[in-house]
């Protein structure tokens, strides 16, 4: 039987390229991604002309968020079962959350209205399926628990631990409630003054593309944390490193947003109240993570 199973290394590998292509593209040009590039028709309907949309925003963090939880870890550990149990998770959901995008009125106004655009949407899907299919397989092997047991000045359970809780709440929030989240970070200055608040923020009107790729964030970062309860490891090294990578830029990220503005538009109340105390909170789980890999 395990003669058929595939292996470890030759999933990842496959899912690092897959990961890395698109994550190259989203984080050096996402608007040109996502508009199909010069030889593809878009991806979406209603695309903003802007290129400082906070869409596009998305698109970069949505990069960085693969970067971190696939094309680093798996240059660091090729062939790690570990990668695969994320992996499987990450191409199930994405077919699953496609398949309400074309077949359903969920995304109505960012589905291509072009059948050569609809036709790109059902070849990724078979694509994403037959990736799916490899790495399921290669999740199939018996492994033991790869552990760290080498001195850190913080274990890697408690940094785990707390990168699991930080990470899963932006998670929840990015899939169930994203123009809340969205909305205690961005201001539409279009909005007039009777608009509905929550806590003092504005709430944002998010179009169906915004919506997508904001629960695409959400469902990537959960599938990456419910890799850990399936390898049933909190103390996964692995885990440890990607997330130090993922939070790291993540964070430069949202640090060079506030301070270069690349993408419109926060205001000084969203910056005092969301984004700085983010960028704090995420200094935090950089420190206990880079304390989880430093040996004493």
């Amino acid at each position: 039987m395990s003669s058929v199973i595939v292996n470890p290394l030759t999933a990842n590998v496959m899912n690092a390229v897959m990961c890395g292509l698109m994550s190259f593209g989203l984080l050096m040009t996402p608007q040109k991604f996502m508009q199909g590039g010069q030889y593809q028709n878009p991806w979406f309907s209603n695309l903003p002309a802007e290129r400082d949309n906070k869409l596009y925003y998305l698109g970069q963090f949505m990069g960085f968020v693969m970067l971190g939880g696939c094309v680093v870890p798996t240059l660091l550990s090729p062939s790690s079962q570990f990668l695969c149990y994320q992996m499987a998770l990450i191409h199930g959901v994405n077919i699953l959350h496609t398949l309400v995008f074309m077949l359903s009125s969920v995304y109505k106004n960012a589905v291509p209205d072009t059948m050569t655009g609809k036709g790109q949407w059902w070849f990724m899907t078979v694509l994403s399926l037959a990736f799916f299919i490899v790495t399921l397989l290669a999740s199939l092997h018996t492994t033991d628990n790869v552990v760290d047991s080498r001195n850190t000045y913080i274990s890697k359970t408690v940094a785990n631990i707390l990168m699991l809780a930080f990470t899963s709440v932006f998670g929840v929030l990015f899939v169930l409630a994203p123009k809340l989240l969205l909305s205690f970070f961005w201001n539409d200055e279009s909005l007039s003054d009777d608009t509905k608040t929550v806590l003092g923020f504005k709430l944002l009107n998010m179009t169906d593309v915004e919506k997508w790729w904001a629960r695409c964030i959400g469902t990537a970062i959960l599938c990456l944390n419910l890799g850990v309860a399936i390898d049933l490891n909190i103390q996964q090294p692995l885990y440890t490193a990607g997330s130090l990578v993922t939070v790291s830029t993540l964070t430069l990220f949202n640090f060079h947003q506030v301070v270069m503005r690349p993408y419109k538009s926060i205001s000084k109340r969203h910056i005092l109240l969301s984004w700085l105390p983010n960028i704090v909170m995420s200094g935090v789980v950089i420190g206990v993570l880079t304390s989880a890999l430093l040996y004493v």
